[in-house]
C-alpha cells in the first residue's frame, strides 16, 4: 500500500526535514527533459541537450533546494546532467562546484544510439533493439554495455568518493535514468531485477540517508513538493 505523501509548500520545509534526519544525505537527481527524450530517441552516452521543458525541471529542482547547504555535486559528464547540475549549484546557498565524471553516465547503447524507440532504421537493428528490451541487464548491443557493467563503475565511484556515504553533510549525484537505478540498487542493497524495476522520472529526487537506511521519493512541483517513503517501481507504479 501506498503512504500518505508529506507534502511541502516551501524549500525551507524540505530543509529542515532532512536537517531533523542528518547529519548525512545524499540526494539522488535526474537530468532534465531532453529534445531526444520528447522524441523516443534512444539517447545512451550521446551528448543531447535539455529542452525547454527540461531547464524548467531543472530550475524548479534548484529552487526546491537551494536552501540546503550541498557539500558536494557530482554529475555525469553528458551536458543534459551537467546542466542540471549547474543550475542547482549556482542557486544553492553553499554554490558547490560540479564535479563531473565519466563513471556517471548512462548505459552506452552502441549501435542503437540515436534510433527512435517506436521505429528503428534498418532491421538488424530492430533485432537487437528486441533482444535489449527484452533483457536489459544482461544483454549488450554491439558497442554497448549492460547494467551490470553499470554498476561496475558505480562501485569504483563510490569507492573513489567514501564521504558519500560515509561522511556528514549533504550530497548531491545528477544522474540517468539506468544508472540511478543501479545507484539504488548499491545504497539499498537490492537485486539487479529489484534495481531495474526503480523508477525516477525528470521531476523525482531520492533522498537516502545512511543512519539509519531509510529512503524517500521527492516529487517536485512547480508550487511545492511531496515526499514519500521508498522508491517507486516501473511496473505498478507503487513504493517498495
Amino acid at each position: 500500500m501506498r503512504s500518505t505523501p508529506l507534502n511541502l509548500a516551501s524549500e525551507i520545509e524540505l530543509a529542515d526535514f532532512i536537517h531533523a534526519r542528518g547529519p548525512h544525505c545524499l540526494i539522488i537527481a535526474r537530468h532534465g527533459e531532453t529534445g531526444w527524450n520528447a522524441e523516443g530517441r534512444l539517447q545512451g552516452q550521446q551528448d543531447s541537450s535539455l529542452n525547454e521543458r527540461g531547464r524548467s525541471q531543472a530550475l524548479a529542482a534548484a529552487r526546491f533546494l537551494k536552501s540546503l547547504p550541498l557539500r558536494q555535486a557530482h554529475s555525469s559528464t553528458l551536458q543534459r546532467c551537467r546542466s542540471t547540475a549547474a543550475s542547482i549549484a549556482e542557486m544553492n546557498l553553499s554554490g558547490p562546484e560540479v564535479l563531473s565524471r565519466d563513471l556517471l553516465k548512462e548505459t552506452a547503447l552502441g549501435i542503437l544510439e540515436g534510433e527512435l524507440k517506436h521505429e528503428q532504421s534498418t532491421r538488424e537493428l530492430t533485432r537487437h533493439y528486441r533482444e535489449f528490451c527484452k533483457d536489459e541487464i544482461h544483454y549488450r548491443v554491439p558497442g554497448g554495455e549492460n547494467l551490470h557493467d553499470v554498476a561496475a563503475r558505480l562501485q569504483r565511484f563510490f569507492a573513489e568518493q567514501p564521504d558519500l556515504l560515509n561522511g556528514p553533510g549533504i550530497h548531491l549525484i545528477v544522474g540517468h535514468r539506468n544508472l540511478n537505478k543501479m545507484i539504488l540498487k548499491h545504497l539499498l542493497g537490492l537485486s539487479f531485477e529489484e534495481g531495474f524495476r526503480v523508477e525516477q522520472e525528470h521531476q523525482r529526487l531520492y533522498l537516502f540517508f545512511g543512519s539509519p537506511k531509510e529512503l524517500w521519493s521527492c516529487w517536485i512541483e512547480a508550487e511545492g513538493a511531496s515526499l514519500t517513503p521508498g522508491y517507486v517501481t516501473t511496473m505498478d507504479d507503487s513504493y517498495a
